[in-house]
């Protein structure tokens, strides 16, 4: 029995499963801990972006001079200063570092200013005078895809495509009884982390050292190496807490850390490097927007036959993880449900906009409120309740996903949707919902359900794997070195948690660092709800090893065999004669007296994934995770303002690593889906953005926080992971938009079919319905 198999089996357990305080908890409260701002010394050089105005423009001329007669301005950097490649694209080799020749966005970088201090870097740089020779522009995805709109890459304007041919479609729909169809939009959406994009760079004979926020040390590595002309063992990357990051430091800081990297090599000295506020949101990847054209046909007795879908994705000026993100949506493009007959084409569309990339969810959102609201939507047609034509189409054991896969384990979202139906008495709930409406005057209640589903691990059948280190101190405390980031999710907390349980020790005596490039091997990035899975079997593959070598010094101290021993809160003792013991730290004295390896680097690879690029066919993911939300609104019909009062939740975790854990991640998930539902845009003109502060960009406040009263967690183990855990980080936020506008149809009669659904918008949809003049 290999030892994931045991631990899946493994009875007593101390920790895992179990509510424990976060280890970090006191000191954020606190405001102890250090984030990268707070490295900021003394005789650090300051750089500072210098940016497109334009939208799409040729450069002609890039004068230095004023700059550099700036007091204090060291240097001014542009593409022809890049030792390396000029290339930091990373689905599509389209993105320059610094733009040479050409401009695709506003704000995009084209010079780099390097001073001794702030105030002299912000004067040189607008200081620095670029001619541009201005180019027709494109801003919206439809009319790029026309033959005759402005060509933003050479390539033309369609970054990727991509394709699932599943049974026949149109046979599907000759046996359908109810069609419907409609187009869905979503709009951006800004990660709105406290803490803005931060590197520092230090240089060093023949090396590099990059500190900073970030969810891809490995990546990072490759990039500043790549810029430089380096090989990758001389460019150390150290991670620092992020304050926030939802994918958006996954894409931005490989993105800026060569730039800082390129600066303190050239000068010789740490370079810091910090986006203000409107850089942020001017020049840093937002949510993907996306039109989806659905057409969805089920029988008379409630069984899904076909859906065809059109789905267009906006990138804006350049691919970056768009061809990922339009993947995965494509994969699960028919929700969480078995649907005989699907046809779905996808076009991943470049703009002169701001580049679109990660966020929370990862594509996810936007089709699954499509998905959603058309089995809402057929529901109704059907005359039937919107959870039990769930039920009768919803993924099992043994039936297949929207590109043909079978799962065939940990698949939890009927149990999860009906014990949530159960918990809130879902019927009883929406009649007395109804009854209130009949009396109300002028406030409407509404009750909707969606569920959804999300892919563990990269996209694409990329290989994925992660790494850790684990090492046994002279006096029995840990270090655990993990490689998954610390973003606030507290997955590293769960590794922590599983080191703990499998060498029976407090969790007390684990001591837990970030990721370090020059410490362990390399590691995928913290993406993919793949943080407490893959990170957390690296993990236990470390202190399963090192637990191996424990034993057997154990039993050489106690005289007994190997099998005998047992280790429980850091006491190894004799199974038949628990009397016979002795103190965990001397044991862990007698590794190194003894000879015996007292650390473990631990790896885990994923199950390998594979499609057919002709049908999108095979296997997309090893395994997912499903969500289920329930979401109760009001809505004001004077004022078209809607209301969240509460969303219940239940959710397949495979085992629950701590359900605190999952709980705050739920928490914080569907405030974000909140904002992405009913506030958040951002507002261009020309391809600038006008919005670009917390004033004008509306995202949720403490005033808007939505109770969470119940929350389902479904156990049922992935055979593939350490204890049976699945990563859940994502996962609550896919469906909440559509649980919200499901709700508001519930309320008002109205279907929403664009993000996001502002009072305004409601407002006159309820005096539209009503025949009143706008």
């Amino acid at each position: 029995m290999g030892y994931l198999e045991e631990l899946l089996v493994k009875e007593g357990l101390s920790l895992v499963g179990k509510r424990v305080s976060r280890p970090d908890a006191l000191d954020k409260v606190l405001g102890r801990p250090l984030f990268t701002a707070d490295k900021l010394t003394r005789g650090m050089l300051w750089a500072k972006i210098v940016r497109s105005k334009y939208p799409h423009a040729i450069i002609k001329r890039i004068d230095k001079g004023k700059a550099l007669g700036v007091p204090g301005v060291l240097t001014v950097l542009t593409a022809e200063d890049i030792p390396g490649e000029n290339q930091i694209g990373y689905a599509i080799p389209d993105q320059p570092l610094l733009a040479m020749d050409k401009v695709r966005f506003v704000g995009e970088p084209v010079a780099v200013v390097v001073a001794e201090n702030e105030e002299a870097a912000e004067k040189g740089a607008e200081l620095v005078e670029i001619e541009y020779e201005s180019l027709p522009a494109v801003f919206d995805p439809l009319e790029a895809l026309k033959p005759v709109a402005p060509r933003i890459h050479e390539s033309g304007n369609i970054a990727t495509t991509t394709i699932i041919r599943k049974g026949d479609v149109e046979k599907g729909f000759r046996e359908a009884d109810v069609i419907v169809e409609n187009t869905y939009k979503t709009q951006r959406q800004e990660h709105a982390y406290l803490e803005t994009e931060t590197v520092i760079a230090v240089p060093e004979i023949n090396k590099v050292t990059i500190l900073a926020c970030m969810q891809s040390p490995w990546l990072i590595r490759r990039m500043v190496a790549k810029v430089l002309g380096y090989k990758q063992s001389k460019v150390r990357v150290i991670e620092l807490p992020a304050g926030g990051a939802f994918g958006g430091k996954d894409d931005m800081i490989p993105m800026i850390a060569p730039i800082a990297a390129l600066a303190a090599v050239k000068t010789g000295k740490p370079v810091f490097l910090m986006f203000k506020r409107d850089e942020t949101f001017e020049a840093s990847n937002k949510r993907h927007p996306s039109i989806i054209r659905y057409k969805s046909g089920a029988t008379k007795d409630g069984k899904l036959v076909a859906v065809e879908i059109e789905i267009i994705y906006e990138t804006g000026a350049y691919a970056n993880r768009g061809p990922f993100v339009l993947w995965r949506a494509t994969a699960h493009a028919a929700g969480p449900y078995e649907v005989p007959n699907v046809k779905v084409d996808g076009k991943l569309v470049y703009t002169n906009r701001v580049f679109s990339g990660s966020f929370r969810g990862f594509g996810d959102p936007q089709i699954h409120f499509a998905a959603e609201s058309q089995m809402d939507e057929l529901a109704a047609k059907l005359g039937m309740d919107p959870v039990e034509f769930r039920l009768k189409n919803i993924l099992k054991p043994g039936l297949t996903t929207t590109c043909g896969q079978v799962v065939d384990q940990s698949v939890g979202v009927e149990e999860a949707l009906r014990k949530l139906a159960e918990k809130i008495n879902w019927e009883k709930r929406k009649r007395e919902i109804e009854e209130y409406n009949r009396e109300s005057k002028r406030k409407l209640k509404g009750i909707g359900v969606a569920c959804a589903y999300h892919g563990i691990s990269t996209s694409r059948g990329a290989p994925d794997w992660s790494a850790a280190a684990v090492i046994i101190n002279e006096d029995g405390t840990i270090t655990y070195k993990g490689g998954i980031c610390r973003l606030g999710q507290g997955s590293l907390i769960g590794h922590a948690k599983i080191v703990a349980e499998i060498l029976g020790v407090p969790l007390s005596y684990i001591q837990i660092e970030g990721p370090d490039t020059d410490a362990i091997p390399e590691a995928r990035p913290t993406h993919g709800s793949r943080g407490l899975m893959t990170g957390g079997t690296a993990a236990a593959d470390a202190a399963s090893k090192l637990r191996r070598n424990i034993v057997r010094v154990a039993s050489e101290m106690l005289e007994c065999k190997t099998e005998d021993i047992e280790i429980k809160d850091a006491l190894i003792y004799v199974k038949p004669d628990p009397s016979r013991n002795i103190p965990f730290s001397e044991a862990a004295k007698e590794l190194y007296v003894r000879g015996y390896e007292t650390a473990a680097y631990g790896f885990y690879r994923a199950p390998k994934r594979f499609f057919d690029p002709k049908t999108g066919l095979g296997v997309a993911y090893g395994v997912y995770v499903y969500i289920v939300n329930i979401a109760e609104v009001e809505v004001d019909t004077w004022t078209g303002q809607v209301k969240v009062e509460r969303v219940h939740t239940a959710a397949d975790v495979g085992k629950a690593i701590d359900p605190d854990l999952i709980e705050q991640q739920f928490h914080g998930a569907i405030a974000q889906g909140l904002g992405l539902t009913l506030t958040e845009d951002i507002v261009f003109s020309d391809g600038k953005i006008l919005n670009n502060n917390y004033t004008d960009y509306v995202i949720p406040t403490v005033k808007d926080r939505v109770e969470v009263p119940t929350v389902v967690l479904v156990e049922q183990p992935y055979k593939g992971a350490a204890f049976g855990a699945k990563g859940v980080a994502e996962a609550a936020l896919i469906p909440t938009p559509p649980a919200i506008t499901n709700a508001i149809r519930h309320a008002t009669g109205i279907r929403f079919k664009e993000l996001p659904v502002t009072p305004e918008k409601v407002y006159f949809a309820l005096k539209k319905r009503r025949g009143e003049k706008s």
